[in-house]
């Protein structure tokens, strides 16, 4: 269900043993408000089961207020005898959530302030929070983790960013604590093993949904979380981490037959990297792909430096080279009399490979971290890389995380004091930066002006988050386009002939019947060809999903047409379905599912969305529809 909705509320009652006759029937709510009265009468006759409706309607709900109960009692008047039953409803988003993310410098005595949406608000939808750190790796780091643990979709590559990400991050216990996320480890770890064994395909290789097609880079990732699990005394299954350690080292082989066409090198070296995790490189696959260090990729260079280094008896020489080798990647500025980070000489590559400056950039900070941690020009790297972050991280999970753990690979904290202070409204509040606690984290749910101050003498930086519903609803929430067109449309399943286009009536509602089938087609226009397109379609709450993939779906579950392109994963839910493809050519696609319509009522059908899953600047949005179900 969802905010606005409002449907019957139905119970059914039958004689188990004893005589027909009168009864009452109450329902009591929580998270809910019942129209009309809390208790009805019914009769019980000839031995048939009697049944009374509830008129009930989902309101607005205060934060944390995410499930209905909904207490049905049903007693006979002759004698008392009666019987009870509770059930848990969840209540869903009827729209997205609007989430805005600022990073702003406050030099020493400078104050700022932000201002609240200028759009009427759903109201008791409106969070914030405000993050103050004397340093500004710490605020990249609170954006990060909120954007991993925030993700919706939870393929394999996003469980083991936001699992490694919590193992890097576990020297700061109190940050974790701060944002409430101190206790997740041991479960993700387990959650993400599990999903890891899920999506092994037929070759041994891990895919990123199960029963895909798997590929050595993701697996040379999970083989490389469980090898941190362990050595941060998490259980892991050993067995599991022999399975991946056997097919990476086959996979160093020239010929291997599952290495992406054009990354090649750059896979047998993720492979021998992560074999090193494990103890398991072999000197003499180091020897050869090291030689090959000019026709390398940045972060494959850096990654064959940390192989190197990670050797029992590290050959100094060739790290030499290697890191010589690297530094020749790396572009840099003179400003104001100091190196200041430029960029890489390449960053690109198979975009099913998922690479970005933010990851070779990061894999070069923990690469000099680990083999010359004197380095000076350490630093300039690691402010490189936290200039390239923003309010929610990187820009994906997979970049989240490899900046995350390079930050946290070099991280020391902060030796001076900044006394700050934050104000929302009229309500101050002040605090001290120091080395003991150098970030601080404000919340508040009033949609106010927000005053950041710096009263101390070095600078420091601040994270704004805000979230909040719109309050127009969300059947009446209109088209987004930028990057990919999305829209919905309904038909109505005849039991012969062909099917009827539903349309909205001057109401802006589509009315169906109780037990009629409906097959939903939505269409997706990729101006472009693409990687990793996520699409998730809401279902209204009073439709019934038709899973044609079940052995019981009845025949009319199975919907007119296949999707236009095979997805890499689907899945049907209680409450919206969604599609996924690994690669998805420039072109318009159609994916067609049927529901039945169960319960009488007025319901929201909400946006559809589709997204790029790794470039956040990609989406699209269908609008919302209101349905109307009759008995």
């Amino acid at each position: 269900m969802r905010v606005g909705d409002q449907f019957d509320a139905g119970l059914i009652g039958r004689i188990v043993e004893g005589p027909d006759g009168a009864g009452r029937a109450a329902l009591n709510a929580d998270n809910l408000t019942i129209e009309g009265a809390k208790e009805q009468n019914l009769t019980w006759a000839d031995k048939r089961p009697a049944r009374v409706d509830f008129r009930v309607r989902v309101p607005e709900l205060q934060p944390g207020h995410a499930t209905a109960r909904l207490r049905f009692l049903l007693q006979r008047n002759a004698d008392k005898a009666g019987d009870a039953v509770e059930i848990a409803l969840p209540i869903r988003p009827d729209r997205p959530p609007v989430r805005t993310h600022r990073v702003a410098d406050l030099m020493p005595g400078q104050a700022i302030e932000q201002l609240p949406p200028s759009e009427p608000l759903r109201p008791q939808s409106f969070a914030a929070s405000v993050t103050l750190a004397s340093d500004p790796a710490l605020v990249r780091l609170i954006g990060g983790l909120d954007y991993l643990l925030r993700y919706p979709y939870g393929c394999t590559e996003q469980r083991i960013s936001l699992a490694a990400s919590e193992l890097a991050l576990q020297p700061f216990a109190p940050l974790l604590a701060m944002i409430g996320v101190a206790d997740r480890l041991a479960a993700d770890v387990k959650a993400t093993s599990h999903a890891i064994e899920q999506a092994i395909d037929d070759d041994g290789l891990v895919a990123f949904w199960p029963r895909g097609k798997g590929s050595v880079s993701l697996t040379a990732s999970a083989y490389r979380l469980l090898i941190a699990a362990d050595k941060a005394s998490q259980p892991v299954d050993k067995a599991l981490a022999d399975r991946l350690a056997t097919v990476l080292a086959q996979a160093l082989r020239s010929d291997y037959p599952r290495l992406l066409v054009g990354e090649q090198l750059r896979e047998r070296v993720a492979a021998l990297s992560a074999l090193a995790d494990g103890g398991k490189a072999t000197d003499a696959y180091v020897a050869e792909l090291s030689r090959r260090a000019a026709l390398m990729p940045v972060e494959s260079l850096a990654q064959a430096a940390e192989v190197v280094a990670q050797l029992p008896n590290p050959n100094t020489q060739m790290q030499r080279i290697l890191l010589d080798a690297l530094w020749g990647r790396v572009k840099t500025l003179s400003r104001d009399g100091r190196l200041v980070y430029a960029g890489l000489v390449e960053t690109g590559g198979n975009p099913l490979i998922l690479p970005s400056e933010t990851r070779s950039i990061a894999e070069v900070t923990q690469a000099v971290a680990l083999t010359s941690p004197e380095e000076p020009r350490l630093a300039m790297l690691r402010d490189g890389l936290i200039g390239l972050g923003a309010g929610d991280g990187w820009g994906s999970t997979n970049a989240n995380a490899a900046a995350l753990r390079a930050l946290a690979s070099s991280w020391m904290p902060p030796s001076g004091s900044v006394p700050v202070a934050v104000a929302f409204g009229d309500q101050p509040q002040t605090a001290m930066l120091d080395h003991d606690r150098p970030l601080q984290r404000w919340t508040s749910d009033r949609a106010v002006a927000v005053r950041l101050e710096n009263h101390g003498g070095l600078a420091i930086t601040a994270l704004s988050d805000t979230s909040y519903v719109p309050a127009e609803p969300g059947s009446a929430a209109t088209p987004v386009e930028r990057g990919l067109v999305l829209s919905r449309q309904l038909f109505r399943v005849a039991a012969q002939g062909p099917m009827q286009r539903l349309e909205a009536n001057a109401g802006g509602a589509i009315r169906l019947a109780v037990g009629e089938v409906v097959e939903e087609t939505a269409e997706l226009v990729n101006p472009e060809g693409r990687t990793h397109i996520a699409l998730r379609l809401p279902l209204a709450a009073g439709f019934e999903p038709l899973n044609p993939n079940i052995a019981t779906a009845p025949a009319e579950a199975t919907p007119s047409a296949p999707p236009s392109l095979p997805p890499s994963f689907v899945s049907f839910g209680d409450d919206e379905v969604r599609y996924f493809w690994d690669q998805l050519p420039a072109g318009t696609y159609q994916v067609h599912f049927r529901m039945r319509a169960l319960v009488p009522g007025t319901f929201t059908s909400p946006p559809g969305e589709a997204e790029t899953m790794y470039r956040n600047d990609v989406y699209g949005a269908s609008a919302g529809t209101q349905i109307i179900i009759a008995r």
